[in-house]
């Protein structure tokens, strides 16, 4: 793959530079989430490494997460999921290659679940 720049989108109402080192936030769901999503590069089958890094409180983890493993389109094959504990939640990081539109369906649907009344 060749890498072709990067592409940095918002997620919700947050926006961050790709040079910035600063994380910012925006109201998702029942806690405060945030982050950036990043797309880098294309192959010639309109796959990316798609990457998003997005802050969420310990109440919204898991349900992050369940949602991410139950959609209808699974997970790739190259996928890398952490969670490091910041400030009363975790800065979660997903890197995967797929297609960023199957990526973006996923996160959406994943942080629509964030938004729904327990």
């Amino acid at each position: 793959m060749e890498e072709r720049g990067e592409l940095v989108k918002p997620l919700g109402n947050a926006w961050q530079e790709s040079q910035s080192s600063v994380k910012s936030s925006t109201r998702i769901g029942n806690g405060t989430a945030g982050g950036t999503i990043r797309f880098l590069g294309y192959d010639n089958d309109g796959t990316a490494i798609n990457q998003v890094d997005v802050w969420m409180s310990h109440e919204e983890l898991p349900v992050f997460i369940q949602a991410l493993v139950t959609h209808p389109m699974p997970l790739p094959i190259d996928y890398l999921q952490t969670a490091e504990p910041h400030e009363n939640g975790f800065w979660v990081r997903i890197r995967c290659h797929e297609s960023p539109k199957v990526f973006v369906s996923r996160l959406s649907s994943a942080i629509g679940c964030l938004e729904q009344p327990a």
